[in-house]
């Protein structure tokens, strides 16, 4: 476990999702922290290992984000018993939702990784993700706001950087959703950090919402098994969504020994089931080792899904086949070629008055 503090004056100058005062309007500090999940289950998910793989990983994630939320509260709770005004930061799925959009930009009520990476819990990754040399992405982060005036430490340096920009990360999320060339900027206190750029966070919740799964080329696919086509462009990334988001629903819940999480407390609604989280789980802070994590995953196949909810694992010809002859009322809970949809309504369009 790693931990930082920041300060209204180092947090300066960043985005919205830097306003430590957000949560708690008389903040002068705030507590970041970085808990590890269980690497050892993180290569047979990225295998898809059966029976077992998808679930203890996901029950490992689902641990380690209660962990943090229970970690954050206890600090909240003792930096009140010591007279100061306190609040804990929710570690996953909870958003600004007075932002206009918010449901497609999902902007933190405080982004942990701003914190983390100012206040030298970790630095960023290509992704975007918070790292941790000779570990990598593998953690949850926490955190805490306050009033009291606590001493801020400082980020880290370069050198201390886990991430070598391989850029394996962008080639392991299936609707590509992050630059492999571009950089997004943020300055900090005076610092400036930088990751890739993000091409449309919608692409992220398709694919790690678990709405779709299939890699661009048809050679892998995530734990979901959703086989939309890839989006070329913003507009087929919007008509994908409401579509794909309805038929998601349909499906019969991932029939094995986790069962998910149910988020209704931040806002939302149904069982979430982890898919996907490639970019987070393929780096672990070294080269080589981050390498076979890729060729795991790349090798690893396609997930096809029954009617009683158990998921099947096969190459990606014998995956494809096997689609093409499920039961079509079965089949059209993953698949309806939207792409067809939009051409025949721009043919539609000049007969419209």
């Amino acid at each position: 476990m790693k931990v930082g503090f920041a300060s209204l004056e180092t947090m300066a100058g960043g985005p919205p999702g830097a306003d430590i005062t957000y949560k708690l309007p008389e903040a002068q500090s705030a507590v970041g922290f970085a808990i590890p999940l269980n690497r050892n289950l993180t290569r047979p998910y990225l295998g898809k290992e059966l029976p077992n793989a998808r679930a203890d990983y996901e029950e490992d994630n689902i641990a380690i984000n209660i962990k943090a939320w229970r970690m954050s509260k206890q600090v909240r709770d003792f930096l009140r018993e010591k007279g100061y005004k306190a609040e804990a930061l929710i570690p996953n799925n909870k958003y600004r939702e007075d932002i206009p959009g918010w449901q497609a930009s999902l902007p933190p009520e405080l982004s942990l990784r701003y914190l983390a990476v100012r206040s030298g819990v970790g630095s960023f990754g290509w992704s975007g993700n918070i790292g941790i040399k000779d570990y990598g992405t593998s953690i949850i982060l926490g955190g805490v706001v306050t009033d009291a005036k606590l001493e801020p430490t400082d980020p880290l340096p370069p050198e201390e950087s886990f991430c070598n920009k391989c850029k394996l990360c962008t080639k392991v999320c299936a609707f590509e959703m992050f630059s492999d060339k571009e950089e997004t900027n943020v300055i900090l206190g005076g610092y400036t950090f930088a990751y890739a750029k993000r091409k449309n966070k919608s692409r992220c919740l398709l694919v790690c919402g678990g709405s779709t799964g299939l890699e661009k080329d048809g050679k892998w696919s995530t734990w979901s098994p959703g086989r939309y086509d890839y989006p070329e462009d913003d507009n087929e990334v919007n008509r994908l969504m409401s579509l794909a988001l309805t038929h998601q629903k349909k499906r019969p819940l991932i029939k094995d020994h986790s069962k998910g999480y149910n988020p209704a407390s931040y806002g939302q609604s149904g069982i979430v089931q982890l898919t996907c989280g490639n970019c987070q789980s393929i780096c672990w802070g070294n080269p080589e080792e981050t390498k076979k994590n890729f060729k795991i995953l790349t090798n690893s196949g396609c997930v096809i899904q029954k009617e009683n909810g158990e998921l099947i694992v096969l190459p990606p010809g014998k995956a494809k086949e096997e689609f093409e002859n499920l039961d079509p009322h079965h089949k059209r809970i993953y698949y309806k070629d939207y792409k067809r949809s939009i051409k025949k309504k721009a043919k539609l369009s000049h007969l419209m008055p």
